[in-house]
């Protein structure tokens, strides 16, 4: 089971367990107001499948997986990391960090987390650029993209709206060669 060790945090994959623990942190708290705020809080619908979805990431293991838990140290989850393809023929992978409980937040647990797995992706697969998309509301993330050497590729004007306002969706991507350069410096 691949366990990749940091300084806080430690990124690790599924089990089975872990499926009980997800269903309940996304059941509560307002996380989903920094994800996706115009889609509201998961429903009973979407988090009965939780488990489901688990189950078949778990039988179905990826190298690298497609998604690790964070947990502390001490060995207590507080968010997942994942990784998509866009395009696999040009070497193109999407990432995303999502950290649930705001005690937990302001605390460096998401940029260590997501330096972690994006030098894991570097190092396991043939990339050529990772991207990271989030919204122009979720300034925490945006932040935490350009602190890790992302640069903004892309904004997409008024792509969602709340009930307060219209926001852009902010598209950034990191090059493995600026990787490597910013990682002498990111906070892993």
């Amino acid at each position: 089971m691949l366990t990749i060790i940091g300084r806080r945090v430690n990124l690790r994959e599924f089990r089975t367990g872990d499926a009980a623990w997800l269903v309940r942190t996304m059941a509560r708290g307002t996380w989903w107001r920094w994800d996706a705020p115009w889609e509201g809080a998961p429903s009973e619908d979407e988090l009965s499948r939780v488990p489901v979805r688990i189950a078949a990431m778990i039988r179905e293991a990826a190298s690298p997986p497609r998604r690790m838990i964070i947990e502390t140290r001490a060995g207590s989850p507080i968010g997942t990391v994942s990784r998509y393809w866009v395009d696999e023929r040009t070497q193109w992978l999407e990432v995303g960090v999502g950290i649930y409980a705001a005690r937990n937040w302001g605390r460096g647990y998401g940029p260590e987390a997501l330096g972690l797995w994006v030098d894991h992706l570097f190092e396991a697969l043939e990339l050529r650029r990772i991207g990271l998309r989030t919204w122009s509301g979720n300034e925490r993330m945006v932040h935490l993209a350009r602190r890790l050497g992302f640069r903004r590729e892309a904004v997409f004007r008024e792509a969602y709206a709340t009930a307060d306002r219209a926001h852009d969706r902010v598209a950034f991507g990191l090059l493995r060669r600026e990787w490597q350069r910013a990682r002498r410096s990111w906070p892993g």
